[in-house]
């Protein structure tokens, strides 16, 4: 199937009579909004443009502007500053902009605040790790599994990152044509993740994709997350109306699909919204994510608070009342067990994001500066 450009449904300019107001028509059905236009007053009056972004491409970024899309690339002074990748243009960032119409790219100067930031971690030196970013300005995450595989533990891990990024947590129950008792399923997934919506849906027979659609309005970025092959692309193409992702073809021993998408994409929705694809992977490192293991395990982490000991670590101590709660049937052993597994996995990520990782990722923005300039010279040469 053709894949589109996830921006083609844009038009290349607005007519209008300048920014502000191509800005309102272009950029406000992707969140464009009051608070937006009063963080981005100061940097309007020094000259920039705002602008979303949409992809992600090594160096260089696809914005969505208020006159169309254009190729931008992060300043020398904002890469100088970044002490990690964190902090340079990210998928779904709102970003201020200068044009440069002698260059190929245009120059991002400014990112605005994030409202909220889904992050995993990945080793890159043999003592440190460091956050690598999903996406961001996220209010919604679909977190998807497939209902004929479905594996609680990962979906306890993702729930703990989506929570602590500051998104709404919702699980997407996908390829229910292919399960017979699907009650027990969502009754399992609402074990593991409490206090959350479960939607039962199916990409190839549109079941429950009509509620999905509730959740896009123009004040909401949803995003979709989950392991390759369990759906996400024919769920997408199924809430946008059109095959605007590549999906691949269905293995016939296990009904799996196969891994399309290989970046992050920002798609502006027909009836206001956007909607980030993220690709699929094998694990997802927690990263910051102490509030959201308090808030995927409450119950355990309520229980905590009753114990004999601030320290408790509900291995035997005298009068845990966790282990009791265990004890009278409760709580399931397996919950306390991932609890215990997730605290101790985000203090690790935690005490390895140091300070050798920070001057490595420093050296490494420096020397890009450094090439960016070089570029710059030479350009401007030929000019």
């Amino acid at each position: 199937m053709p894949s589109l450009d996830p921006v083609s449904n844009l038009p290349d300019s607005v007519p209008g009579t300048g920014h502000d107001t191509n800005a309102s028509r272009v950029l406000a059905p992707i969140g464009w909004d009051s608070t937006r236009v009063a963080e981005f007053a100061p940097y309007a009056a020094a000259g920039m443009q705002p602008g979303r972004v949409a992809r992600v491409d090594g160096l260089s970024v696809m914005l969505i502007t208020a006159d169309g899309t254009t190729r931008a690339e992060s300043s020398t002074e904002l890469q100088s500053a970044a002490e990690t990748a964190e902090a340079l243009p990210a998928t779904g960032d709102w970003v201020g902009f200068s044009a440069r119409p002698s260059h190929n790219t245009d120059l991002i100067e400014v990112l605005l605040p994030r409202s909220s930031q889904l992050t995993r971690t990945r080793q890159v030196l043999k003592s440190a790790i460091e956050r690598q970013i999903v996406a961001v300005n996220l209010d919604v995450v679909f977190i998807v599994h497939a209902a004929n595989n479905v594996n609680l533990r990962r979906l306890e891990r993702e729930a703990t990152q989506v929570a602590a990024s500051g998104a709404r947590v919702v699980i997407l129950l996908n390829k229910a044509d292919l399960s017979g008792d699907m009650d027990q399923l969502v009754s399992e997934a609402l074990v593991s993740v409490p206090d959350v919506t479960v939607h039962r849906v199916s990409g190839v027979t549109g079941e429950g994709v009509e509620e999905l659609a509730a959740y896009a309005r123009p004040d909401r970025t949803v995003a979709f997350i989950g392991a390759s092959g369990v759906g996400k692309s024919t769920l997408i193409n199924r809430l946008l109306g059109r095959e605007a992702m590549d999906t691949g073809a269905v293995r016939e021993d296990d009904q799996r699909g196969r891994h399309t998408t290989t970046t992050r994409h920002l798609l502006p929705l027909d009836g206001g919204g956007a909607l980030i694809d993220t690709p699929g992977v094998r694990s997802l490192g927690l990263s910051d994510a102490g509030e959201g293991v308090e808030t995927v395990f409450d119950d355990v982490a309520a229980l905590a608070l009753k114990c004999r000991f601030a320290d408790c670590s509900h291995s035997g101590e005298p009068d845990c009342a966790v282990l009791e709660a265990i004890r009278r049937g409760e709580l399931a052993r397996a919950r306390l067990n991932s609890f215990k597994k997730l605290s101790l996995e985000t203090e690790f990520a935690e005490s390895k994001s140091d300070v050798r990782l920070r001057q490595a990722r420093r050296d490494l923005w420096k020397a890009r500066a450094k090439r960016a300039r070089q570029r710059t010279d030479a350009e401007q040469k030929l000019d």
